[in-house]
Formats: C-alpha cells, structure tokens, sequence
C-alpha cells in the first residue's frame, strides 16, 4: 500500500511522496474511515470535488437494487450469548 501511494504521489517530490504514502498507510484510519475532503486538502492530497459528467454516466449503468432489509443488525443491550443467560 504505501509503495503504491507513493508512486501515485511520486510528481509532488520524493519526500512530500513518502510523507503522504507513510501517513495513508500505516493505520492511522480504519478503512470505513471517509476522508472528508477538507481533511484530504489538509493533508496536502491533490483532491478536487469536481466530478466528470462521464463518471456519472457510467455510474448510471450499473444501479443499486433497493435494500429490502436494513444492512445494520439490531443487537439487543445488554447482549446475551445463545443458551448462557449472560454476557460473561
């Protein structure tokens, strides 16, 4: 990951490059972290928030099916293991 990001960022300079791809990738956020985009320009990353029609046309040949049931499970607090009576 870290050569990766660096390759990417490789035309802002060597040490700009290996600032970024350390920082990216050494688990400072989880991957369901979002990088907002005012966090990506304070961190120096080349981001914009312009988005190419065509990026919008392709999007629209492959629609999501509508969720039939919620994508987060309810658990119940305080939780309880199957058959124990308890947590513990």
């Amino acid at each position: 990951m870290h050569d990766t990001v660096a390759e990417l960022l490789a035309d802002r300079g060597t040490e700009e490059a290996e600032r970024l791809a350390t920082m990216l990738s050494e688990g400072r956020w989880t991957h369901d972290y979002p990088i907002r985009l005012d966090e990506a320009r304070a961190l120096g990353l080349p981001v914009s928030a312009e988005v190419p029609e065509s990026v919008y046309s392709l999007m629209s040949l492959f629609p999501r099916r509508a969720q039939r049931r919620p994508s987060v499970e309810f658990v119940p607090v305080p939780y309880k293991e199957p058959g124990t009576g308890s947590r513990e």
